[in-house]
């Protein structure tokens, strides 16, 4: 069988991530290498084996050879290459956001079910072992019916980041910083994990501006579940703590089953002399169990 023949577009701070990714996979190869920046372009197919580059977008969609593409470019571009890619036929794999303007993503929904192609938007947590293993136990019941939540993330983000981009920090090419870039992995798994969520409020602000960035840098919300259940949102990238990530929820007493108990913090024994769920506990055990369901007997776990 013929292998998948992808291109990337788009070769800065995040193309090697998407190179590492298809030069892994055994039936795929890269083909091609395409910045605005040629020379950034050669650098990646150099460090990857990619056989060609070039400058010009139009000529990687107008390849018949390629099958597949990824756009990797600043936010303001998303939508008018996605469009273009899809309708030369190709399947895309776009870097958050979809799109700056809701309505030129549900422009791209539509193209991609007309055409018959994959469009999917890079949202590689929601495959992270402990937050699959936590959506199981979610829809097994094992967590309880959820009461509230919280989602903070911290992050540092200096002067020379923005200063050194002609996109970044900027309204026109990023379309906001603090929650479309960094924050957007954090709330994607939120809402992974809840079903979906609505804004009860939010406030937005430039705390810290630096390398004269327009955008905030600090945003906070209110969200609610489908199921009514409340979690506050809160990421900023003026920390002077250059990553942390937490996700905590509380849910109604609920308790295990039987057959397994998971051992020590943060478990303890609920009034009917089985184990209880402690309120913020589904991310640590997940963690400990390597992301397996408690049903499957880690070796944490004892039988009572």
């Amino acid at each position: 069988m013929k292998p998948l023949a992808h291109a990337i577009v788009g070769c800065g701070r995040v193309a090697p991530n998407h190179a590492d990714g298809f030069s892994a996979l055994p039936d795929a190869e890269i083909r091609w290498a395409c910045d605005r920046d040629l020379t950034r372009a050669q650098s990646l197919a150099r460090e990857h084996g990619v056989p060609r580059t070039t400058s010009d977008p139009r000529i990687v969609l107008e390849d018949p050879a390629v099958d597949s593409v990824s756009i990797a470019v600043d936010h303001a571009q998303h939508a008018a290459l996605a469009t273009a890619a899809l309708d030369a036929g190709k399947h895309v794999l776009i870097e958050k956001p979809l799109a700056l303007d809701p309505e030129d993503g549900a422009a791209l929904h539509a193209l991609a079910k007309r055409t018959g192609r994959v469009l999917s938007v890079v949202s590689q947590h929601r495959y992270d072992p402990v937050v699959t293993a936590v959506r199981d136990w979610i829809a097994a019941g094992l967590l309880g019916h959820l009461v509230s939540g919280t989602v903070s993330l911290q992050c540092g983000r200096d002067a020379d980041y923005y200063a050194q981009s002609y996109w970044r920090g900027t309204w026109a090419g990023e379309g906001g910083s603090a929650l479309v870039n960094q924050g957007y992995h954090a709330l994607d798994v939120a809402r992974w994990l809840c079903g979906g969520l609505t804004v009860e409020g939010a406030a937005a602000g430039r705390t810290a501006p630096r390398g004269g960035m327009e955008t905030e840098d600090t945003l906070a919300a209110v969200l609610r579940t489908p199921e009514g259940a409340l979690l506050t949102y809160h990421v900023t990238v003026a920390s002077s703590i250059t990553w942390r990530c937490s996700t905590s929820t509380t849910p109604e007493r609920c308790t295990w089953p039987r057959a397994v108990t998971p051992c020590g913090p943060p478990l303890g024994p609920s009034s009917t002399g089985r184990w209880s769920r402690h309120p913020s506990a589904s991310a640590t055990t997940a963690s400990r169990t390597g992301g397996r369901s408690p049903t499957s007997r880690p070796p944490y776990a004892t039988a009572t």
